[in-house]
């Protein structure tokens, strides 16, 4: 028998489910509640309080205000959620966050277009790019709206994690140094650089 209520689940519900088996270990499985949805996270890898509530804390700020209920069955091991299915159509989100450490050779070498000073590494953002972007940065998520010719941009966190940038489709995203990035738009970038 289909499953049609799944129709109603959206990309962030998805990526919620990845998410909390990121952080448990252990898989996630969304069912049907009628009007809702609900998992358990199961925490038996991460058993410490402080984990637990990491773990709640990023459930709590991914479902807003759809979520029904969040409880701690500790004889379980688990978190019991409750989440209201979305009215609204959310943007796609094509990559999961992840840290690494950021790899300025993913990206391309670019020399000034008068050819005075030093090349640069800088990717340009685009959805072929993801996983050069991810492995550049280190970090990040392609989101991409759900409607015809829907924009993309690319989320990530900056200079060692204290700000997070917002690079639109087709912009490009430039080392500075270690951790640092900048983004720069696409006429600006290309009138000024030349790839190598």
């Amino acid at each position: 028998m289909k499953q049609y209520w799944k129709t109603k689940l959206n990309p962030f519900d998805a990526e919620l489910a990845m998410m909390v088996e990121s952080l448990t270990g252990k898989p996630c499985e969304l069912k049907n509640g009628g009007n809702h949805y609900f998992f358990e996270a199961d925490y038996e890898k991460h058993n410490q309080p402080e984990y637990i509530l990491a773990i709640w804390d990023a459930i709590e700020g991914r479902t807003g205000n759809r979520l029904i209920s969040i409880k701690d069955d500790a004889e379980r091991h688990a978190l019991l959620v409750r989440v209201k299915f979305s009215k609204t159509e959310y943007p796609g989100l094509v990559y999961l966050d992840r840290d690494d450490r950021p790899k300025p050779a993913a990206a391309d070498v670019f020399r000034l277009r008068n050819d005075a000073g030093p090349c640069v590494w800088a990717l340009q953002v685009t959805r072929e790019n993801v996983g050069r972007l991810l492995a550049f940065v280190g970090n990040g998520e392609m989101e991409i709206e759900r409607r015809p010719g829907g924009k993309a941009t690319f989320h990530f966190r900056n200079a060692v994690g204290s700000v997070y940038a917002h690079a639109p489709e087709f912009s490009y995203i430039v080392h500075i140094k270690d951790g640092l990035f900048n983004v720069v738009d696409k006429t600006t970038f290309e009138t000024k650089y030349k790839q190598e």
